[in-house]
């Protein structure tokens, strides 16, 4: 009686734009023969997930996926604001973001979008905030 735990990748699926969803299953064999169920374990893969340890197919379906422009898409609809250090070429709104995610203290737009801190002194609190 020989047992041995199977684990292989069964499943793959692309779901939306961003998203690849795997399911492994283990199965127990007794010389050949399955016994018991399978159990299965689900994960998602998106762009800025580590798939090196992934199963090659997996691998070569997020390689191929998610390139460069798709993990900046990613950042954007994920933060609100772009990879990277803040720019000037960064919009206002954006700025404000990158703001408030990391605790910098700035005057905020009201709901029509007027008032608040200029891009130059959202930019001038973020170097200052980097500098402390």
């Amino acid at each position: 009686m020989a047992l041995e735990k199977i684990q292989e990748v069964d499943q793959i699926e692309i779901k939306g734009d961003y998203s690849i969803q795997v399911r492994q299953a283990t199965k127990v064999m007794d010389d050949g023969k399955q016994i018991g169920g399978v159990s299965y374990h689900r994960h998602v893969v998106h762009p800025n997930s580590d798939w090196s340890n992934d199963d090659p197919k997996v691998k070569k379906i997020a390689d191929s996926l998610f390139d460069a422009d798709c993990k900046e898409e990613w950042q954007l609809s994920q933060h609100g604001y772009p990879s990277g250090d803040p720019s000037d070429s960064w919009s206002k709104a954006q700025l404000g973001k990158y703001c408030s995610s990391r605790g910098i203290d700035y005057n905020a737009m009201n709901a029509e979008g007027q008032g608040g801190d200029s891009k130059a002194e959202l930019l001038e609190k973020i170097a200052s905030a980097s500098n402390e």
